[in-house]
């Protein structure tokens, strides 16, 4: 089983990582993930940045990319 849990106080999330280490003997595997929100934060900005670019292609401002020519670049 697997559970995620978002704490933003720092020292809530001290005591409750302290509370939980004591489990560890029992077969409780501590996995922090803060590159989970980063990841995610860096996937928020780029939709963001997707979306406004986007916004500028139907304004006539930006000129979009031929999809055939973006994947022969990959």
């Amino acid at each position: 089983m697997q559970i995620t849990i978002n704490i933003s106080n720092e020292q809530l999330f001290d005591k409750i990582l302290w509370f939980l280490n004591s489990f560890k003997n029992q077969g409780l595997e501590i996995v922090e993930s803060k590159h989970i929100d980063s990841s995610k934060n860096e996937i928020l900005q780029n939709l963001k940045t997707s979306v406004e670019e986007i916004k500028l292609i139907k304004e006539g401002r930006l000129e979009a990319v031929n999809a055939r020519d973006l994947l022969d670049e990959l």
